[in-house]
């Protein structure tokens, strides 16, 4: 239960529609940027919007609903001083990625402290009656993102615990995403709370090993394409209906090159992530991302030669996307419990210590 000694912002104003408590609250986080000097860009404000919007989803976006959204974002003082750094987190020009700030954190309860994590981008959408970057934002609904990508950005969306939504907006494109970790937390593989930052205490090797992952099934599917390249007709099937019939056809080479392309570019940047030496949590989502996309090439592959070869129904693909799911998801987990397990030794040897002394 609240303390009403400590008031949401918002309190004391008559129950009025949404857009009306979040101009108020907008304009305070404004007014109190002009005063603090510190800029606060339309990008910036648009993921802030975002977030409010995400939280509100579901709801029936009561005054009371909004105020308690609006009370997880902190006073607007607090959070405009959250974006004195932004200037630094950047994939492009900065000493450490992104949309998030260097102190930053889930709230216990599973919510966000947006103003111990700046800038960062939980989700893509608007809020009605406030202004907004048409760069990122919904549209009839549908969240939609064209920023300048970071791997930030992609992590956030592909593994936030504290997120308990399974569908999020895209990082970059229009639509939605699985977080797997909302995947993992639901299904009892992991705790929201396990770790204090996503993969931050989990061994050096063990995150430089996950690109491993999307290598192997790149030569994967190299040594596939090269053993039935000969075999395959001019013309190959590459789509197929609800009932695994083709319905859409192109020339070998085109096939290839395009189902190359889905490995081969995930996988290089996922490399430029591990080599530029951006954070684990980047690193490793980038390194799922890329196996990912990898398996989605593999499969396509498979359900190609299964058609060729005179075979119908689309089960090589269903199990294919099931494996397209597990795999990735079971990286992430199995990189996830390394890292609260070496915490956990952190602590013990901590504890132990303590102990001895006293």
């Amino acid at each position: 239960m609240r303390d009403n000694s400590e008031p949401l912002p918002g309190d004391g104003l008559p129950p009025v529609g949404a857009a009306v408590l979040l101009d108020d609250y907008f304009d305070r986080l404004r007014a109190a940027a002009v005063r603090l000097r510190i800029d606060i860009d339309a990008d910036a404000l648009a993921e802030l919007l975002a977030h409010v919007e995400h939280r509100l989803d579901g709801t029936g976006r009561s005054g009371d609903e909004v105020r308690r959204v609006l009370a997880e974002l902190g006073e607007p003082e607090a959070l405009a001083r959250a974006y004195t750094t932004d200037d630094r987190d950047s994939d492009v020009n900065g000493d450490f990625d992104t949309d998030r700030g260097s102190e930053s954190g889930p709230d216990r309860d599973g919510g966000t402290d947006a103003a111990a994590r700046g800038r960062r981008d939980l989700t893509a959408g608007s809020a009605e009656g406030v202004p907004r970057t048409h760069r990122a934002g919904r549209f009839l609904g549908v969240p939609y993102d064209t920023r300048q990508p970071t791997s930030e950005r992609f992590a956030s969306r592909s593994w936030d615990p504290s997120d308990p939504s399974i569908l999020v907006p895209k990082a970059l494109g229009i639509g939605w995403t699985l977080n797997f970790a909302a995947l993992a937390v639901r299904a009892h593989l992991i705790r929201p709370d396990d770790e204090d930052e996503p993969f931050a205490e989990a061994p050096a090797r063990v995150v430089t090993a996950t690109l491993a992952a999307p290598v192997l099934a790149g030569v994967a599917f190299a040594i596939l394409a090269a053993v039935t390249w000969a075999g395959l007709p001019d013309t190959v099937p590459s789509h197929w209906g609800a009932t695994g019939e083709p319905d859409g056809y192109s020339s070998r080479t085109a096939n290839l090159l395009i189902l190359t392309g889905f490995i081969v570019v995930p996988l290089l940047a996922a490399a430029w992530v591990h080599l530029a030496g951006r954070p684990a949590w980047n690193r490793v989502a980038a390194s799922a991302g890329s196996l990912a996309l990898a398996l989605v090439a593999l499969v396509s592959m498979l359900q190609t030669l299964y058609s060729v070869q005179g075979g119908t129904g689309i089960w090589p693909t269903l199990i294919g996307l099931g494996l397209t799911l597990v795999l990735p998801l079971g990286l992430l987990v199995a990189v996830s419990r390394s890292g609260r397990a070496a915490e956990q030794r952190r602590d013990f040897a901590s504890a132990s210590k303590k102990g001895s002394v006293s």
